[in-house]
Order: structure tokens, then C-alpha cells, then sequence
């Protein structure tokens, strides 16, 4: 048993939404569990919202015993915006902890929050810094290769740090290991509701927090840590990357953000060259060359940018499935949110 800090008053619900996750909700609840416990953090409890699992998810939660009660909320399949949204109504505590069912936390992270509580009180929303459990997967590897190279500022220099609205496209962020305030919570669920169309394949990961980042700073320390554990099947990466390239209009396709004329672009020149093939075929002797000096040159810059070699090889080989698998999720959104189809 860890040995036990001073107790904090800070009061914590931990929202854990969940769709067939069987066999990763024990070990995530009790990791949690431990690193609440040697903070000394004597309120919490732990809220799982069954989002229409089909593996009995529910049952394996209902027999664990924790130093805190668990609860289980079961729904129809309605996506990870409206389960987590579900867990926050049902919570009874200050403070909400979202974290997702394949994050393991560190036994020092809540302690480290507890330390920070303290002495900075102002510091009152958390993102977790995320470890990718990278050995034997492929894909683990390519993923924190994207993470890498996309939030590059604080992932070559991880540091206890914070960022706002004016700098919010270059920290990673997300709702897989997230602290706020119930309150400060709640009010930036009505405004995510009133600004998003279809909350089933809402970005929450991205648009939450950006409504929150207005008003509060996100704070950012390998301190306040966990690993986070891939999915390792080709199948899972092609139905994660799909739902990935989703999210990521929802999150992105808005005034103000630093991938908005990025994604413009892409969606302009999938088009063209998707005529430009269909009317004149023979442009293809010209588009393969072109396309595999980029590819290959995808690899020399990660190498560059000073991703790790191993990762850097993954993203090489990964990346024309992910291309083309994103880029259909992205598509799919923009035609869902402006069509209907």
C-alpha cells in the first residue's frame, strides 16, 4: 500500500465513459484509484458511463472494490461527448477527472495536483501530460510520432507550463486525462451544446477545452501524469483514424484555429486531384512519383523534427493508410455537417 499524504480538500468525481472496455476498466479504475488514495484525497468516487457496451463492461465494474465507491451509468450508444456529459450530471463532487479506459495514471500524479492546489490555487484545470506505451506496437509508435511533431513546442521540452486561447493549437490536449471544476464544466457543456450540430461525433477532446481555455489557463506537467495504451490491431487503427478525421473538422473546420486553412486546403485539393485522375488518367505517371518523394521526405523531416527513429519509421509506414482513412473520416464529417447525408 502507498504511504498516505495530507489530506487535501479537494473533492473529485472521476467520469470514466466507456464502450467495450472489459477487459482495460479494472486496472485503470485501481491505478486511479491508488494515486487519489497516496494524495491523501479522502472525497472521490469514481463514475463509469456504459455508452451501449456490448462485452458486459458494466459487470466488471460493478464487482471491484476501491478505497472509493463506484457507480456505473448505463445508455444507448449516444458517443463520447454525451456519456461523458451523463457522468457529470450523475457526479457528486467539485471537481471533475475525466480520463478514458486505456490511461493507466501514475502513482505520484494526484499528489503532484494536491502540491499545486496548494501553493497555486489559481491553477485550477489540468490536462494530463500523456506516456504512449510504444514497445511492440506499431501503431503506439506512429501515433506519438503525429503527437510529436503536431504539438512539438512542449513535446521536445516537457515542462510544468500553461496555455490559453491565444496558443491553444500548439500544447496536446484532451478529455482522456482531464481536471476542472464541476461549475466551470458545466457552463462550457451549454455552450459546446448550443455551438455543435450533431454531439454524437462531437470533438470534445478539442472544443471543450478550447471554450474553457478562454477563461481559464490549461496546465500542463509530466508531473500530473499517465500512459496511455494504443490500440494494436489494424482493424482498431482503421476504425479509431476514421473516427479521428471526424473529430477533427468538428474540432478544427472553425475561425481561429491554427488547422482551419490547412484543412481548407485539403479539401479543395482532394477534389481536384480526384477530377484531375478521373478526366485525364495519365496524370497518375506524374502523381505517383510526386507522391512517393513526399512520402519519403515525411520521413527525413520527422527525423529532422527530432522524433525518435523507431517512431519515425512507424509514421513512414503507416502513413498512406492513415492519409487515406483520416481523409474519409474527414470528408464523411464535412458532408454529414453540411449536407446532412
Amino acid at each position: 500500500m502507498y504511504p498516505v499524504a495530507n489530506a487535501t480538500k479537494l473533492s473529485i468525481s472521476v467520469v470514466i465513459p466507456c464502450f467495450n472496455a472489459r477487459l482495460w476498466l479494472g486496472e485503470t479504475i485501481h491505478l486511479a484509484a491508488e494515486s487519489l488514495y497516496r494524495a491523501g484525497i479522502t472525497d472521490a468516487e469514481f463514475v463509469v458511463v456504459d455508452d451501449g457496451s456490448t462485452d458486459d463492461s458494466a459487470s466488471a465494474v460493478e464487482s471491484l472494490e476501491e478505497h472509493y465507491p463506484v457507480r456505473v451509468i448505463r445508455q444507448a450508444n449516444k458517443g463520447r461527448f454525451l456519456a461523458r456529459k451523463a457522468g457529470v450530471q450523475a457526479a457528486r463532487y467539485a471537481t471533475i477527472f475525466f480520463i478514458d479506459t486505456r490511461i493507466h495514471m501514475h502513482p505520484d500524479a494526484m499528489t503532484f495536483l494536491v502540491e499545486q492546489a496548494t501553493t497555486f490555487p489559481e491553477r485550477r484545470v489540468w490536462n494530463g501530460h500523456v506516456y504512449t506505451a510504444k514497445e511492440g506496437n506499431m501503431i503506439a509508435r506512429f501515433g506519438y510520432a503525429i503527437v510529436f511533431v503536431g504539438w512539438r513546442r512542449y513535446m521536445a521540452d516537457p515542462r510544468t507550463c500553461s496555455f490559453g486561447l491565444e496558443d491553444f493549437d500548439y500544447y496536446p490536449k484532451g478529455t482522456g486525462c482531464f481536471l476542472v471544476p464541476k461549475g466551470i464544466l458545466e457552463t462550457a457543456i451549454k455552450e459546446f451544446e448550443v455551438t455543435t450540430t450533431d454531439l454524437e461525433h462531437s470533438s470534445d477532446d478539442t472544443l471543450l477545452i478550447r471554450i474553457i481555455a478562454r477563461d481559464e489557463r490549461i496546465n500542463l506537467s509530466p508531473g500530473f501524469s499517465c500512459t496511455y495504451f494504443a490500440r494494436s490491431t489494424p482493424k482498431a487503427f482503421i476504425k479509431h483514424t476514421y473516427n479521428r478525421g471526424q473529430y477533427f473538422v468538428d474540432g478544427f473546420l472553425r475561425p481561429g484555429t491554427r488547422f482551419r486553412y490547412p484543412l481548407i486546403g485539403f479539401l479543395i485539393l482532394s477534389v481536384a486531384l480526384l477530377a484531375l485522375v478521373v478526366l485525364r488518367p495519365r496524370t497518375l505517371l506524374v502523381l505517383v512519383p510526386v507522391g512517393t518523394a513526399v512520402w519519403l521526405a515525411e520521413f527525413v523531416i520527422a527525423l529532422a523534427l527530432r522524433v525518435p527513429p523507431k517512431d519515425a519509421l512507424s509514421l513512414f509506414a503507416l502513413s498512406p493508410v492513415f492519409a487515406v482513412v483520416y481523409g474519409l473520416g474527414i470528408w464523411r464529417a464535412v458532408i454529414r455537417k453540411y449536407i446532412g447525408a
